[in-house]
C-alpha cells in the first residue's frame, strides 16, 4: 500500500486558529497582516516534514511569547492534527529577528512533524 503526500500545513493550522487568538497563516503573511500574527510553512525534510514557526508582531518580547506558545502547543498536541502518526519536536530554540521588508520584530523556530503522509 502506498501512503500518498498530504500537506500537513491546513489541519496543522487549523488546530492552532482553535487554541490561540492570533491570526494563523499558513505559508505567507498576506499583504497588510494585523499584528501581532503567526505563520506555519514547510521548510523542507525527508520523510518527515519540517516546518518553520514564525511570528511577528509590534515587539520582540510579545513576537517570542506568542512563538514559544504555539510552538508548545503545536509540539503538545500534534497526535491531534488529522494526520496519521503525527507528533512534532521543536528542532530550535526560538530565535528573535527583524523582519528585512517591514521593519517588524519577529521570532521564529524550526519544529520536526512526523506523519505517515510525510
Amino acid at each position: 500500500m502506498t501512503v500518498s503526500y498530504v500537506d500537513p500545513i491546513p489541519p496543522i493550522r487549523k488546530m492552532l486558529v482553535s487554541m490561540i487568538n492570533e491570526k494563523v497563516y499558513g505559508n505567507t503573511f498576506p499583504s497588510g497582516a494585523a499584528l501581532p500574527a503567526v505563520l506555519i510553512r514547510t521548510v523542507g525534510g525527508t520523510d518527515y516534514t519540517r516546518l518553520q514557526l514564525l511570528v511577528r508582531a509590534n515587539d520582540d518580547i510579545t513576537a517570542m511569547q506568542i512563538l514559544i506558545k504555539a510552538m508548545n502547543l503545536i509540539i503538545q498536541n500534534a497526535a491531534s492534527v488529522a494526520l496519521r502518526g503525527a507528533w512534532a519536536e521543536k528542532e530550535t530554540n526560538p530565535i528573535s529577528a527583524t523582519d528585512e521588508d517591514t521593519g517588524k520584530p519577529e521570532a521564529w523556530c524550526y519544529i520536526r512533524f512526523e506523519h505517515l503522509e510525510a
